[in-house]
């Protein structure tokens, strides 16, 4: 089913319903003033890493979460009760690649970073009724039995054209269909809403109550890292014809403590609880795509990717490569090829290109210039 989004929804409900076809409640803001006073009571210390952002170190016990009215008496877990079989990242096979650092913060012990907002970074981005039509993905949709996805991006900075523009690559898993939808979304994104116009990493989530949160907007994510540093830029990124440097995300649902685990290459980021949902919680997940995503004036559209169509192919274009899901045995196995294709919202201008798979996942190319924009989308 195929509905309009309501007045007010997210950049992220934009994504969800794009990837669904679902309408959602509005956004609600979360008291941001009310919760950076509790962080700053709880700052250990404070670092100021490359290109000036600086991060609060916070007691992990005294992080946002642990003020969101259901973690109330949530026990912090510091690594998952067991791993999906299979749980391990060889090194890349393509010679002209490297793993894309994500910023490293260097927090004492016990202690987390939480990015400090300046002047200059705006709130989660809002959409109006009449701009989500901007809004396209491109990449790779498939359905079935989800407890977990694992996915390498390749990482761009595709420029914007100002006008609150946005293009993100990254992964979502969701459930929708019956039920509340509730999802978990991870990867690259650029928006000048942020406070510039760099590849920045984020998480997005949406609960059971359907709010819609952003990094440490609001309480609900459990970060265990003392060093990876959630909204810092990513950097070095990839470059046309040359060095391709990707960002290898895995997301998967522990299979005693019901928690929904996020891992940076080998190494844990934290956990969304599992009592912050209903149909994910129980390990109801449905749908996942990965790939590109942007918005923007119709008549004006920002670059997705790499800036270049997916036909350009390696070294040149996007891609979502090494793409497998976590199964109900706790396995990372084959995607259902049969519930699984290459997917475009407008496939004449944002591309998909040489969608296939092999002993290592699933893999698609995709991308666009940011200058097509004279055919309706497929919705």
């Amino acid at each position: 089913m195929k509905e309009l989004l309501q007045i007010g929804a997210t950049i992220f409900l934009a994504y969800l319903a794009l990837a669904k076809g679902v309408q959602e409640k509005t956004h609600q803001h979360t008291d941001e003033k009310g919760l950076q006073d509790i962080i700053n009571q709880y700052v250990k210390k404070t670092i100021t890493v490359k290109f000036g952002e600086v991060f609060d170190c916070v007691d992990i016990n005294r992080q946002p979460a642990f003020h969101h009215p259901l973690l109330k008496n949530h026990s912090l877990q510091m690594k998952p009760s067991s791993y999906p079989a299979g749980f391990h990242f060889k090194s890349t096979s393509a010679v002209n690649t490297t793993q894309s650092p994500l910023t490293m913060v260097a927090c004492p012990a016990r202690t987390i970073p939480i990015l400090r907002k300046t002047d200059k970074a705006g709130s989660i981005p809002l959409l109006s009724s009449t701009l989500i039509d901007g809004a396209e993905i491109a990449g790779i949709k498939t359905e079935g039995d989800i407890h977990g996805v694992r996915v390498s991006l390749n990482i761009y900075e595709p420029k914007l054209k100002g006008n609150g523009d946005f293009s993100a690559q990254m992964f979502n898993v969701m459930h929708g269909g019956g039920g509340a939808v509730e999802a978990i979304a991870a990867g690259s994104m650029v928006s000048q809403n942020f406070g510039d116009s760099f590849a920045r990493f984020h998480i997005l989530w949406l609960e059971k109550d359907q709010k819609t949160c952003m990094d440490f907007h609001c309480p609900s994510f459990v970060q265990t890292s003392e060093h990876i540093g959630v909204g810092g830029r990513i950097t070095p990124v990839s470059t046309y014809k040359g060095k391709q440097v990707e960002v290898t995300l895995l997301l998967f649902q522990d299979p005693r403590m019901r928690n929904w685990w996020l891992f940076y290459d080998t190494k844990p980021i934290g956990y969304w609880p599992g009592s912050l949902f209903t149909e994910l919680r129980d390990g109801n997940a449905n749908v996942a795509v990965f790939g590109g995503y942007v918005w923007g004036p119709m008549h004006d559209p920002p670059e997705m990717g790499s800036g270049h169509f997916a036909n350009e192919r390696e070294g040149k274009a996007a891609y979502a490569r090494n793409i497998k899901r976590v199964n109900m045995r706790n396995t990372l196995a084959d995607l259902d090829f049969a519930k699984t294709f290459a997917y475009s919202t407008k496939p004449p201008c944002y591309t998909v290109d040489s969608y296939n798979h092999n002993g290592n996942g699933v893999h698609v190319y995709y991308g666009e210039p940011g200058d097509c924009h004279p055919y309706p989308s497929v919705r």
